[in-house]
């Protein structure tokens, strides 16, 4: 009887602790920015840069999807998201990408682009040229 009632403890434990952390992680979500490069090479890659955003975006939980250009803002939510391949705007300035988008904004903050550079405090994925 007494492992029985160990075993009922420790499972509601367990239960109660996933509960917790699911509630938590859903009222406070993580805040994630996805930048795309918008330079005229990057046309020809908008397929595969949305089938890598749609798998990123279904394999992550609890995040908060936020969508940007290297030019501009575009705002949260999947409909922001069908914006950022409407118009090709010439080369990235990579260099301003910080002052625009600050780390302390956002849990995590991506870059998709065909470009070498290298970014501190960002996940650049790549689709080659």
């Amino acid at each position: 009887m007494g492992k029985l009632i160990a075993l009922g403890l420790a499972l509601g434990i367990q239960l109660g602790g996933l509960l917790g952390a699911h509630l938590y992680y859903s009222a406070k979500p993580r805040d994630v920015l996805i930048v795309v490069d918008t330079s005229y090479g990057l046309s020809a890659y908008q397929t595969s840069m949305a089938k890598w955003l749609e798998d990123y975006e279904s394999s992550q939980r609890y995040r908060d999807f936020h969508y940007a250009t290297d030019k501009s803002y575009l705002g949260d939510g999947a409909a922001n998201r069908d914006k950022l391949y409407r118009v090709s705007f010439g080369s990235m300035d990579i260099s301003t990408l910080e002052q625009k988008y600050p780390a302390n904004m956002y849990s995590d903050r991506i870059l998709l682009t065909f470009t070498e550079d290298a970014l501190t405090g960002w996940v650049v994925v790549h689709f080659d040229k």
